[in-house]
């Protein structure tokens, strides 16, 4: 039975995948004969028949590849780019070699999906990483985070060649080395010239940080001038610089329990604390914070007392709740917290609307005395300090960020994920 047939019967196989896996075998029977055909049906073929042309090509293999790469570079815009992209990404390790090839090619978009397709292969592409690291500087921010996502995916199996690196050269290598070994964990075992080179490295990017709208559920914010003091009050431990996107993607795998000597568990939770933000530095302590470790109206007192000023606001948009609250010089000032008994408490600020001005406000409502308008947290936090949401550019930014464990001896290698530099 010819190509096209096959094909015909692939999209009249639809789900059935018994008759499809027996006619991706039989398409793909020919070899590299077949090659050209399948990638030129690519676009014309329903999604269902798309993932039988693409595991068809896989088996293939290095000659699938090769005809999808061709395929792509013959024109600069191919209305099945999207299919072809996909293709491309899922060779199995048989195409390493026209992978790491390919990320020498020409187009950007060629190169980025093989990027991504040795990611897929994740271990097994650990002997592309000499190929894969330079790509962590690359000017082509798009580029750049699929090579940091590649060289997580790869994981420690690389470590070996990337020491070696650091220890040997080559010369032109040893930086993205030193990114990569960040990425891929082990910064606990980092001799002392890595621990400082990293420092160094953190600290020159972190001048040169992007500043975007910052996560707006749940955060503290604590006066810039005088934020040193947070790190004892909090009882934080083993902090090191850090980016904006490095603490953000810390914060997608903040808790570590671990097992201490005597057999003893432990739960450790991991605290980012951001640059100064017009005079402000906002603290992310999403879990504990969440869960309560901590007794939030204590832990503002406490870091109000060193630091003048600490603030905390939650919004949670599934119970809708609402919370923000002051204390200012060790004293509790402000709070509302929409489901509290009462709503508000202290004194209204003076930034506030009393409740009273609403046109609609009933006086038989049974509202608290001291009840305001202005139960938004986002309003609350542009009024107070900060809105994270709303940082960008015009957002006055000085020094650097800094991520820090709640617990003693656990260290950042003990969380789940890898952090991004």
């Amino acid at each position: 039975m010819d190509q096209s047939a096959l094909i015909a019967e692939l999209e009249e196989a639809g789900r059935d995948a018994e008759t499809t896996s027996d006619i991706v075998r039989r398409l793909a029977e020919p070899g590299a004969d077949a090659a050209p055909g399948l990638v030129a049906a690519l676009g014309k073929v329903s999604r269902f028949a798309l993932w039988g042309l693409r595991d068809a090509l896989r088996l293939i293999g290095p000659a699938g590849y090769d005809a999808a790469v061709a395929a792509r570079a013959r024109a600069e815009k191919v209305p099945d780019w999207w299919e072809l992209g996909h293709v491309l990404r899922s060779f199995d390790e048989r195409c390493i070699p026209q992978y790491t090839a390919t990320l020498s090619h020409p187009m950007k978009d060629l190169r980025h999906q093989a990027l991504w397709g040795l990611e897929n292969l994740g271990e097994a592409a650990a002997g592309t990483i000499t190929d894969v690291i330079p790509f962590l500087n690359d000017r082509d921010q798009r580029l750049q985070y699929q090579a940091e996502k590649t060289v997580r995916a790869i994981g420690a199996h690389a470590g070996p060649t990337l020491r070696a690196i650091r220890r040997d050269g080559p010369g032109h290598l040893r930086r993205h080395a030193l990114t990569a070994l960040a990425l891929t964990g082990g910064r606990d075992q980092f001799d002392l010239r890595d621990r400082q080179a990293l420092e160094r490295l953190v600290r020159m990017k972190a001048g040169h940080d992007r500043l975007d709208s910052l996560p707006n559920h749940r955060w503290l914010a604590v006066s810039g001038a005088q934020y040193e003091h947070l790190f004892d009050v909090m009882g934080l431990h083993d902090r090191i610089p850090c980016t904006i996107a490095m603490g953000l993607s810390a914060m997608e795998n903040d808790v570590a329990v671990v097992t201490d000597p005597d057999g003893a568990k432990r739960t450790a939770y991991r605290v980012f604390v951001t640059p100064e933000l017009d005079g402000w530095r906002l603290i992310y302590a999403d879990t504990p914070l969440g869960n309560m470790s901590w007794d939030v109206d204590d832990l503002l007192d406490r870091l109000s007392a060193v630091c003048g000023q600490a603030q905390f606001f939650c919004q949670d948009e599934h119970s809708d709740s609402m919370i923000w609250s002051v204390a200012i010089d060790g004293v509790s000032h402000r709070q509302y917290w929409r489901y509290g008994d009462p709503e508000w408490r202290g004194e209204p600020m003076e930034w506030e609307q009393p409740l009273t001005d609403d046109p609609d406000y009933d006086p038989e409502g049974g509202h608290d005395p001291d009840a305001s308008m202005e139960t938004e947290v986002d309003f609350a936090a542009h009024s107070l300090s900060v809105d994270p949401f709303m940082v960008g550019d015009r957002t006055t930014m000085r020094g650097h960020a800094w991520l820090a464990i709640t617990s003693p001896d656990v260290g950042h290698d003990a969380f789940a994920g890898v952090t991004r530099i």
